[in-house]
């Protein structure tokens, strides 16, 4: 029940931070490459520079206090070059994805936060797209998981 609530107070936290923000990661990209707008590409450098200093301090949390370890360990997979993290199976799949979802979102003008935003301020095409944002997911989870689980 503590979780639901959680999840509710966080979702709502990060509801009004996307829509007062404008945040856009794809759009960032977009508007820099196409008129040099640096605008959204500020805020998607101050999420970056966020995350890092968040693992950085969980793994320092874990190291401080042995017991929260298991709660604050950040795991991640060290591949010997980069070409073995790009064939690798995780690496196929978010490779060919990631460039699907990327193509589609510069097609509908934003990032799936910025239309999760837009879909609630009750924009139509917004709403289309994140009915095939989550058709899209269903359809990664159940078929080209497991079609790549076989080829590799």
């Amino acid at each position: 029940m503590l979780a639901m609530f959680g999840s509710i107070f966080i979702g709502l936290v990060i509801g009004f931070l996307g829509q007062r923000s404008r945040m856009c990661f794809i759009g960032g990209f977009r508007d820099f490459l196409l008129i040099r707008d640096k605008e959204l590409l500020k805020g998607m450098i101050s999420f970056f520079t966020s995350a890092w200093v968040t693992i950085w301090s969980l793994k320092l949390i874990g190291k401080i206090f042995p017991k929260l370890f298991q709660v604050t360990n950040v795991r991640f997979e060290i591949y010997p070059t980069l070409l073995d993290a790009v064939l690798s199976k995780f690496g196929l799949v978010s490779l060919i994805c990631g460039l699907g979802l990327g193509f589609f979102s510069v097609l509908a003008n934003g990032c799936p936060l910025r239309q999760h935003v837009m879909a609630g301020q009750g924009r139509i095409g917004s709403i289309v797209y994140i009915l095939g944002f989550y058709f899209g997911i269903i359809i990664y989870y159940f078929f080209i998981i497991k079609l790549i689980s076989r080829i590799f």
